[in-house]
């Protein structure tokens, strides 16, 4: 105990010179921002044209590019997921834990799930949509039925919108290719493809209330020529949603992990120079915290195809570790199959998920918080943890850049983990340890910790 002591009394030195030297002061969270680093899990929907199609190979997600250049486009009529339920769809959300859920609204098809009808702004007719379906008699809007379900069940709404590639309008990469249209394309020049996407937006982000993000695949700025102006119209329409790769200086943005394995690299921090994507820096110049986004499938597989296995429990639960667990949200994909439903054997595996999250975390043997380097949890009896759990508080931004967790055991102090990065959330699977004292200790900081749980575990 003269151990712990004595690196409480140094630990606490090192906390009145950072104050008295008045530390660097560092790019703190936007609310929104610091209540979704909060929300932790969200759900992804994977839901398009080639959702309907069984013969496809499984790239074939008709994006240019993917699989789409040079093939074919399924007409819209081929859409009828005839037992389509979005009730089940978020219920497997919510089995999982997920706070939040993000439908693709348009993926890179270009079939809208939304009748969208942009003719007065643009003067272009868009077909592909639910319009020209003719499930539930046409004009469906699949996308106000989805948030109506998630509001329903307390899960926060938000869409993804393909901006960098449109097969309909033979877009990539955010830019219209001039080369031989497939039957069903239809051939437009670059400056109506600016104002359709702006049009869609408006629309999307008008008629279905808060959304809590908003999802730009491959970055929103590759349209030449309007990323200022989404950024404007989302400042104007939706201010304060979370912005996936977003546009311009937005204080919302958010950042792509750099990997859709789901196991990125440590350490991974809240900020980022100018909110590049990847594992971030404590140098960053913006607080713009990282989203995992990763499948449910195997084989990177994020739409629904039959007969592809699923990964199984025990590489979710490393997902878990290295996403929530190393100060990213996870985004898990869920891809409903062809007639509108998720599969029996995803959604049990879904529950499982959710079940081992709550069991294993829900009730810490020792916990403490409070401002400080040094922490200190101990009990009358032994106790034997195998997991360890930080958070800080981000309010003023993330400070901690090293930290390290000892025990006390028979016959001496033994280190148990070390680590850089904190953030909204560090955890860490350990072997065993029997003990009945635990110590954190923050040797290097930005400014002054101040830690909401420092606890153990043992599941």
């Amino acid at each position: 105990e003269i151990y712990f002591l004595l690196q409480m009394a140094s630990s606490t030195l090192l906390l009145l010179l950072c104050t008295l030297t008045l530390c660097s002061s560092l790019p703190v969270p936007s609310p929104d921002v610091l209540a979704w680093t909060k929300r932790e899990i969200g759900a992804m929907f994977s839901f398009d044209m080639i959702t309907m199609l069984t013969n496809e190979s499984n790239t074939q997600y008709f994006c240019i590019g993917v699989g789409g250049e040079g093939g074919f486009l399924p007409t819209p009529e081929l859409f009828n997921p005839e037992d389509l339920d979005l009730d089940n769809w978020v219920l497997a959300a919510a089995s999982f834990g997920a706070k939040y859920a993000v439908l693709t609204a348009q993926h890179c098809s270009g079939f809208s799930l939304w009748p969208t009808d942009v003719y007065k702004a643009t003067g272009f007719n868009y077909t592909y949509s639910t319009t020209s379906s003719f499930f539930r008699g046409g004009g469906y809007d699949l996308v106000g039925a989805f948030v109506s379900a998630c509001n329903k069940r307390g899960i926060l709404p938000g869409i993804y919108y393909s901006l960098n590639q449109n097969y309909y309008l033979n877009v990539a990469g955010g830019k219209v290719l001039n080369t031989i249209l497939v039957p069903g394309q239809a051939r437009i020049n670059q400056t109506l493809y600016g104002e359709i996407v702006l049009a869609q937006l408006g629309e999307l982000w008008t008629n279905y209330g808060q959304l809590a993000e908003i999802w730009f695949d491959g970055d929103c700025k590759t349209v030449p020529g309007i990323s200022q102006q989404i950024a404007h119209l989302q400042a104007s329409l939706q201010p304060h949603a979370i912005a996936f790769q977003g546009c311009g200086s937005n204080q919302n943005n958010i950042r792509w992990v750099g990997t859709e394995s789901g196991k990125p690299g440590y350490p991974l921090w809240s900020t980022a120079q100018d909110c590049a994507y990847g594992q971030g820096s404590p140098a960053g110049n913006v607080f713009c915290p990282a989203e995992t986004d990763t499948v449910l499938a195997a084989f990177d597989m994020w739409f629904w195809r039959p007969g592809v296995p699923l990964r199984d429990l025990s590489d979710l639960q490393q997902v878990y570790y290295d996403s929530v667990g190393q100060n990213t949200n996870l985004l898990l994909n869920v891809a409903p199959n062809g007639t509108g439903t998720v599969d029996a054997e995803a959604a049990q595996l879904y529950a499982q998920y959710g079940s081992w999250i709550v069991d294993c975390f829900s009730k810490p043997l020792l916990q403490t918080s409070g401002e400080g380097t040094a922490f200190y949890l101990s009990s009358d009896t032994p106790i034997t943890f195998n997991h360890v759990v930080i958070s800080e508080d981000q309010t003023y931004g993330e400070t901690i850049t090293d930290f390290y967790v000892a025990a006390t055991l028979s016959d001496g102090i033994v280190n148990v983990l070390s680590g850089q990065s904190v953030g909204n959330k560090f955890i860490r699977p350990v072997q065993p340890v029997t003990t009945t004292n635990v110590m954190l200790t923050i040797t290097s900081s930005l400014s002054s910790p101040n830690i909401t749980l420092f606890a153990v575990y043992n599941c």
